[in-house]
């Protein structure tokens, strides 16, 4: 199908450029243009990361492989970078970036894998009760299983980093209490 967009390639093309050219923030482009500096700020990071052609409107939706959802779900949770700099470095939407880590955490990467498309088939199925539960192939469940560890293990690296960075305590550091008077 053919999506409508708010703002053209040539309107975002010239915000960019205006604002690695010139001298002016956010705040004056986005008075200047009307545009959310939220936005702006989304536009500068893709270009950055991809290019000015990464801001190219698309009018077709994308189906996207579960590789690629397992390594921006991967990306996200191993790297302190936010869903807007993850998704401006795989060139998608902020929210996919989210929308993908949830179902990941709920459902683990069974919620990853595309769902069929199009209308459904006119053949008459009995209607089933109860939730149709994907089975994972032994691979996929290892890749998941890799995934959880290796978010795991960048939270444990980030918490040892902090408690690096906390003064040292002295094992013989006692409080003394002033005698009462």
């Amino acid at each position: 199908g053919i999506f409508l967009t708010k703002y053209s390639t040539d309107f975002k093309l010239q915000v960019v450029t205006r604002y690695l050219t010139d001298t002016l923030g956010l705040y004056h482009l986005s008075k200047e243009f009307g545009v959310e500096q939220s936005i702006i700020r989304r536009w500068i990071h893709t270009a950055k990361e991809q290019g000015l052609m990464a801001l190219k409107v698309n009018h077709t939706r994308k189906n996207y492989t579960l590789d690629f959802k397992s390594q921006v779900v991967n990306y996200y949770q191993t790297h302190d970078l936010g869903t807007v700099k993850v998704a401006a470095k795989f060139n998608i939407n902020a929210s996919q970036v989210y929308s993908w880590n949830k179902a990941f955490i709920e459902d683990g990467i069974a919620a990853l894998i595309p769902k069929q498309q199009g209308r459904p088939t006119t053949v008459k199925k009995k209607p089933s009760i109860k939730k149709k539960h994907i089975s994972l192939s032994e691979k996929q469940e290892y890749e998941e299983k890799l995934m959880r560890l290796e978010a795991k293990l960048h939270e444990v690296e980030m918490e040892r980093d902090i408690l690096k960075k906390l003064p040292p305590r002295s094992k013989n550091l006692r409080i003394e209490k002033k005698p009462k008077q």
